[in-house]
């Protein structure tokens, strides 16, 4: 594939640009990296992202981008579902899987690699209960920060985009619970002295999936916060939030 037709990622548009911090966005973004596919980025406010309320289809699903990419380009870059995988992780369980969330999360059950679509529902469970923790820090753009505001409340029910900071002692709380939340997930992650990643040398998709949300919560979070979580567990969300970074996270 040329540059000329590459494939085209549609991120959302902020001042940080060409870093990217929404998590689904982020997940394709080391997808299209990891399995070296040419492709480039349009730039989309969020007030101007479109959705297809007659169907109520989802177009452009992250896990759909991974199953895509793989049966498209097998021989390029590393394998997303290995076939002598180990599994290691894929049967991790959030302590959130049955939280109800305003923007409900994608199962995609019955679907081709179901192993890792669960496994990508349960992380989306564990970090969008604790999403609180970063949503107010969010870099809109100033030219369409109210409306983006706006819309946020609205589809979260809340009466002001106040409503989305938590300081002092709930800030505390959550901090703790998210951290406790993670403590299944970290375990995985610590099977193979190799690391960084589940399978220890060698990423797959699962640990993309991760990496997503690693990359929001790095962007988002205050910077003392951040420099915390990287010491939780032992360290090994900073190893793999690195790793990937380095290897995969690909900013065009």
């Amino acid at each position: 594939m040329t540059d000329s037709n590459s494939l085209i990622l549609y991120d959302i548009s902020s001042p940080i640009q060409p870093r990217s911090y929404a998590p689904n966005p982020s997940k394709a973004r080391l997808t299209l990296s990891f399995k070296r596919v040419p492709f480039k980025t349009t730039w989309v406010d969020i007030p101007d992202i479109a959705n297809d309320p007659a169907s109520g289809r989802v177009v452009g699903d992250s896990f759909d981008i991974a199953n895509y990419l793989e049966d498209t380009f097998p021989d390029s870059g590393g394998c997303l579902f290995p076939p002598d995988s180990t599994r290691t992780g894929l049967d991790y369980e959030s302590p959130h899987k049955d939280t109800p969330f305003y923007a409900p999360l994608t199962t995609n059950q019955g679907s081709k690699n179901e192993a890792y679509a669960k496994f990508n529902v349960n992380v989306d469970a564990t970090f969008s209960a604790h999403v609180m923790l970063v949503a107010h820090y969010m870099p809109f753009n100033p030219n369409t920060a109210e409306a983006a505001k706006a819309l946020f409340v609205k589809r979260a029910h809340m009466n002001s985009w106040d409503d989305f900071s938590v300081q002092g002692e709930a800030r505390e709380q959550l901090k703790a619970q998210f951290k406790e939340a993670l403590t299944s997930l970290a375990q995985p992650f610590t099977v193979h002295e190799t690391g960084p990643y589940l399978e220890g040398e060698q990423a797959n998709y699962a640990d993309l999936i991760v990496g997503g949300w690693l990359n929001m919560f790095s962007v988002t979070m205050p910077a003392e916060e951040w420099k915390d979580f990287r010491t939780w567990h032992g360290g090994v969300f900073a190893r793999l939030h690195d790793a990937l970074q380095e290897n995969y996270f690909h900013c065009v």
